[in-house]
């Protein structure tokens, strides 16, 4: 942790920016602003004793408000690649209690945007149920041509099919070419860890591979069911997601998106990244 002194009229980050850095504050105050660069607006004032920029440390999105010194003052700034390595080495149960806190942080976040965007009005018209989830076959050897299976949950989401299947050779990296059945949801996505990262606060089913620069961020989004249908969630990422045209995350407000029956395609990251998936849904 590195301690700086700053000056009235520092800016430490601005909306937009990727986010690596939480900071606390020692001595002075700084104003979070919040809308267009020619008429912000005062969001909040921190002071002695609190903490700023915290969200960077839990998710990938970029910062969505600007930080900017109303004093002079002295700051710790945390990285998240040092927050990281400290989690690492807690006790294994220490570890796996902030990891499942931490994805719920992300969750509540998201949670709080109003934003949300039904793919298929079909959805609303249909009150049609299907079989209990408890009566589907559970995880097993899957047949050729079969989709692959995650284990099956209780309630509502087993009312539906949803399997995902690789549109491009990245995406096949992971997945089976016949696709994978979701049978449990949320169904987590997320990149695997470079050399250099640390895995203490990821939370994924499905791990995908990636290079630099990334186009999947390390807890990128989520399939699960609400009380509409299948849906996709962004979970902090910083690049966002492409779901059937309609861009979620990243730098934009809106986080879900509905998915239609039959096919969509999403794309994780950019419009021309190459983790590009169709995931086909039905009711039983």
């Amino acid at each position: 942790m590195n301690e700086l002194k700053f000056d009235a009229g520092h800016v430490f980050f601005e909306a937009g920016d990727p986010g690596q850095t939480a900071w606390f504050v020692h001595e002075g105050e700084v104003e979070l602003l919040t809308g267009p660069d020619t008429s912000p607006v005062r969001a909040r004032i921190v002071r002695s004793g609190d903490v700023f920029g915290e969200q960077a440390l839990v998710d990938e999105r970029p910062r969505d408000v600007t930080a900017r010194a109303l004093t002079g003052g002295r700051v710790v700034a945390v990285a998240r690649e040092e927050f990281e390595r400290t989690l690492f080495n807690a006790p294994a149960p220490i570890r796996e209690c902030l990891r499942t806190l931490f994805e719920r942080l992300r969750a509540a976040t998201h949670d709080d945007d109003a934003d949300f965007q039904f793919a298929d009005e079909a959805f609303l018209a249909d009150d049609g149920f299907g079989i209990d989830a408890s009566t589907a076959s559970g995880p097993g050897e899957s047949a050729a041509g079969v989709p692959s299976q995650f284990p099956v949950s209780q309630g509502r989401a087993g009312e539906w099919i949803v399997v995902v299947h690789p549109l491009t050779r990245k995406a096949a990296e992971t997945l089976p070419e016949e696709g994978l059945l979701v049978t449990q949801f949320p169904l987590r996505l997320g990149r695997a860890a470079a050399a250099d990262e640390n895995e203490a606060l990821d939370l994924n089913d499905l791990w995908l591979l990636d290079d630099e620069p990334f186009n999947v961020s390390r807890n990128h989004c989520e399939i699960y069911v609400d009380g509409v249908g299948p849906a996709i969630r962004d979970r902090g990422s910083a690049l966002g997601c492409v779901v059937n045209e309609t861009s979620i995350g990243g730098r934009g407000k809106m986080r879900n998106c509905g998915l239609e029956r039959g096919d969509n395609v999403v794309i994780l990251g950019s419009r021309v990244s190459p983790y590009q998936f169709r995931i086909t849904v039905e009711r039983r």
